[in-house]
């Protein structure tokens, strides 16, 4: 029997219930057997890593940095500076496959107003070549490597890993087939509902290995401006005209660190974080398989 792909109308029911995730959520913390449920059918084997911005990231050797008109402090970098970006570009490099979709349907879903809806979702490994051409199209390497660049340079969140309710809806698969790198705004299915899942379902949401962020007080003046339609989890507060971070709750993404107009946050990226990185996602879905 041949497979029903998702079509445009199931791409509409997604559109017009995609909301209800929060409620979803929140009734798994109360309802064990539909946490239970929920688990296997999407979430089961799930391990998504939150990368932070490439402009986040310090250049620790020359400590040179750029102003813009937002006040926003953003790097400068050399050849040699590790920026996590490496992670999504040596993945894209291995892999055999590549499938862009043309719209980020979270975007789409949203109507987001600040971030581009044209700059879907990009897949690798073999189950991305199951995807339905009505969705995007297969790439190249270079196409790829270009399509996170966009998303680097349109402000966005990168996360890759694997993420079974993608190869549910796109009928890829065995989830170990398909590996998701996403370039993420607030819109994002997993930002906002994290907080509201069950912690076994949050916790495969998860920090980059090798990362930190470190928090001068004596820089803070306590403008907020981190904390303000800028921290997608809600993960800074400012109490007493000063920054409070729940680390349980921050993704290391570092938009605060870019956007802190008096250079109090920063990321510490280790020199193994890109090894750890890579270690962590290797396992999950063979790129390189036929």
């Amino acid at each position: 029997m041949r497979k029903i792909r998702f079509s445009d109308l199931s791409v509409r029911v997604i559109n017009i219930t995609f909301n209800t995730r929060f409620v979803l959520a929140r009734a798994c913390q109360k309802l064990p057997p539909l946490e239970w449920m929920i688990d296997k059918m999407f979430f089961e084997g799930d391990d998504i890593q939150v990368l932070p911005r490439d402009a986040a990231i310090k250049n620790h050797q020359s400590g040179d940095v750029m102003e813009l008109e937002v006040n926003a402090i953003v790097p400068t970098y050399n050849e040699n500076t590790l920026v996590p970006s490496q992670v999504l570009k040596e993945m894209i490099k291995r892999s055999k496959y590549h499938f862009i979709m043309d719209n980020c349907i979270c975007r789409t879903s949203n109507n987001c107003q600040d971030y581009p809806h044209d700059l879907g979702c990009l897949f690798l490994g073999k189950g991305s070549q199951r995807i339905s051409s009505k969705l995007g199209r297969t790439v190249s390497a270079s196409e790829a490597i270009q399509h996170v660049e966009r998303g680097q340079k349109a402000g966005l969140v990168p996360i890759i890993g694997r993420n079974k309710i993608d190869s549910v809806w796109l009928s890829t698969g065995p989830k170990e087939e398909l590996l998701s790198i996403c370039h993420c705004c607030q819109c994002c299915c997993l930002w906002k509902m994290t907080p509201n899942l069950p912690e076994d379902m949050s916790s495969s949401f998860s920090p980059m290995e090798g990362v930190e962020i470190n928090f001068n007080p004596e820089l803070c003046n306590g403008c907020g401006i981190c904390a303000h339609e800028t921290c997608f989890v809600d993960a800074i507060t400012i109490i007493n005209g000063k920054v409070k971070r729940n680390q349980n709750d921050c993704r290391i993404c570092g938009r605060c660190v870019e956007i802190c107009p008096r250079g109090a946050l920063n990321i510490v990226m280790h020199d193994d974080a890109i090894k750890n990185s890579l270690k962590r996602v290797e396992h999950l879905v063979d790129v390189e398989q036929e």
